[in-house]
């Protein structure tokens, strides 16, 4: 992580700040131990409602919610369907590649893997890949595909690498979230995609992942958050995407490759990669469990809930055969490489000859199994009430998830109405993620999402942003060298790149996974660059929260920031080392230096809890 912003601006603009934030900050205890914290008055409880719905308020949304009532706005949100969001769909209807469908992706996959290979391919190159990978690309002959000029020649260097779809779907998948998590009204659905996302995580970095995650979040997950639990783990199970991360695209009967076969993905090959596959193509295939393991360990049951090894491998050769097409990106069921043996799934038969049939009943018996439903029910808890939720909270969740055959809109529900869920003990109880923190950051202080530049830089941008992500050198050096950097990118420097977790489970629903000694100086660094206009994507102006206030008036200033900013939730202790670090000291001028305050508050402990 790059500490940049704080060296190049806390050192000398905001003499003091980290000392500031770091009394206030360093002991992210939330409440001490047998403290009986006092009743929550309709305000806070409203402030938590957006908290946790959402991604924090804007000014003038506790007013608004208040108004509405807290109950009336929670139903509303249970149905986003009835909620206008244009605004939202509005801003995100340009990003072309979330539309686009896997064939067409898969395709400029492919262009990029030739653009390697020809780049491997140069005498400098060829000994630098034997060196570093002990790949001899010479002896890789180029299929007539790689002979063909690229669809792209004749643009400029610029235009080519805006044409990048297989880069650029990553960026604006990214910067979709963010814009409908800044912006849209249908806040808690925005939440409930972001959970579900992690919970089924895919990382776009694992080969042709990136193309297929675009129909995954557009096809999968947002359609399914409040619908059945059954549905979204069969979409999911059905995801090119999550085929490939999890490796079930090479779960196959051990069998051995017909000749037939071998000349077809040896053409495919050439054709595709742009490469002679000979002595590429294995002559056998055979069971990959980790999918298999992962839906039962991950995706359902949890990891404590009993099952075996023999369990696991059942459960893969239940999957077998379940595959997507290379072609089309879509899925598709390879009868010819599914066991078609009988089968015995915790303790269920499933007889043989089932065919895709088999996948399915085990999608069933998982999704009726009472670990199942605890599972679900502590990770949603964990989510939205605590990260040690009680277990008679967890315990009837689960009863209304197995009661409503996994109706997730029932089990939100039941979560969002529980006594836990605006209990004192729960409130501010949670760290924000770094996604929730630096968008709650944006929403409170009303800062706008600058509109996209004309063509082609637009598509620039975005496939450099995606082209970082997934590790390219050059696009990587040119976001992190550059001084404004987007929100997205500050995202990935406070420790959550989006899409890009790399082990299985996603990023932890406990909160204090996000706290660590280096998280301070981070989210700190976010707040500095918010503040100094170093977003490249957002627009900051403290007159957005200091309108009509005189900046000579150093109290008023301060009252009105935390007013809009925090909600007037400030403890003593912070508002102190507001008054020592961010106000004039005796003797000096009175103006107000806004953006130093600001900065500061959205580095308190009280913003950064949830």
């Amino acid at each position: 992580m790059h500490h940049h912003v704080l060296a190049r601006s806390g050192s000398h603009l905001f003499p003091g700040i980290l000392l500031g934030v770091a009394a206030v900050c360093g002991p992210w205890v939330l409440r001490a131990s047998g403290e009986e914290p006092p009743p929550l008055t309709e305000r806070q409880k409203t402030v938590h409602v957006l908290n946790r719905l959402g991604f924090g308020p804007r000014p003038g949304d506790v007013e608004r919610v208040e108004k509405m009532g807290l109950q009336v706005y929670i139903q509303q949100q249970l149905h986003p369907e009835s909620v206008d969001d244009a605004a939202a769909e509005k801003a995100v209807a340009s990003l072309d590649t979330l539309q686009m469908g896997s064939d067409r992706l898969m395709k400029e996959y492919y262009g990029d893997i030739r653009r390697f290979i020809q780049m491997q391919k140069t005498p400098g190159n060829m000994e630098e890949m034997k060196l570093r990978y002990g790949v001899d690309a010479s002896k890789y002959k180029s299929s007539p595909a790689m002979q063909e000029p690229p669809e792209d020649a004749g643009k400029s260097p610029l235009e080519q690498f805006a044409s990048r779809d297989a880069l650029r779907c990553v960026g604006e998948l990214q910067e979709a979230k963010l814009m409908r998590a800044v912006l849209s009204e249908r806040q808690l659905d925005e939440v409930l995609v972001d959970f579900w996302s992690n919970h089924f995580n895919i990382d776009v970095k694992k080969n042709d992942c990136r193309v297929l995650k675009p129909a995954d979040d557009r096809d999968a997950i947002r359609p399914h958050v409040l619908g059945k639990f059954r549905d979204l783990l069969g979409a999911s199970a059905k995801s090119p995407a999550m085929l490939h991360y999890l490796d079930n695209q090479e779960n196959s009967v051990a069998r051995e490759h017909s000749d037939l076969e071998k000349l077809m993905i040896s053409n495919y090959v050439k054709n595709n990669l742009g490469m002679d596959a000979k002595g590429m193509v294995s002559d056998k295939e055979g069971p990959n469990e980790n999918y298999g393991r992962e839906i039962m360990e991950l995706h359902t049951l949890g990891v404590d809930a009993g099952y075996t090894q023999q369990d696991v491998q059942e459960v893969a050769r239940c999957f077998s055969g379940w595959s997507s097409s290379p072609f089309t990106g879509k899925f598709e069921f390879n009868a010819h490489r599914h066991d078609n043996g009988e089968k015995t799934v915790l303790g269920h038969v499933i007889p043989a000859r089932g065919g895709i049939k088999d996948g399915e009943m085990v999608l069933d018996i998982l999704c009726s199994n009472p670990a199942t439903a605890h599972h679900i029910a502590l990770q949603m808890c964990q989510r939205f009430v605590s990260d040690d939720p009680s277990p008679d909270l967890v315990n009837r969740i689960a009863g209304v998830f197995t009661q409503t055959n996994g109706d997730l809109r029932k089990v939100t529900e039941a979560i969002l109405t529980s006594p836990e869920f605006l209990s004192p003990a729960n409130y501010n109880n949670k760290i924000k993620s770094p996604l929730e923190f630096a968008v709650s950051a944006v929403r409170a202080s009303q800062s706008s999402i600058i509109p996209q530049q004309p063509a082609p830089y637009d598509k620039l941008v975005a496939a450099n942003e995606g082209g970082a992500i997934l590790g390219r050198g050059a696009a990587a050096d040119r976001i992190s060298k550059r001084p404004r950097q987007s929100l997205n990118w500050h995202i990935y420097e406070l420790g959550e790149p989006l899409f890009a977790c790399t082990p299985p489970t996603g990023y932890k629903e406990v909160s204090k996974f996000w706290v660590s000694p280096g998280a301070l100086i981070e989210r700190l660094n976010f707040a500095l660059a918010l503040t100094q206009q170093q977003v490249s994507d957002i627009h900051f102006s403290p007159q957005t929260i200091l309108a009509g206030i005189d900046l000579d008036k150093p109290e008023a200033v301060l009252n009105q920031s935390v007013a809009v900013l925090l909600q007037d939730n400030i403890t003593p202790s912070t508002r102190k080392v507001l008054e020592q670090t961010a106000l004039p000291a005796p003797g000096e001028s009175k103006t107000v230096n806004p953006s130093k305050l600001i900065a500061l508050i959205i580095g308190s402990p009280e913003f950064q809890r949830k």
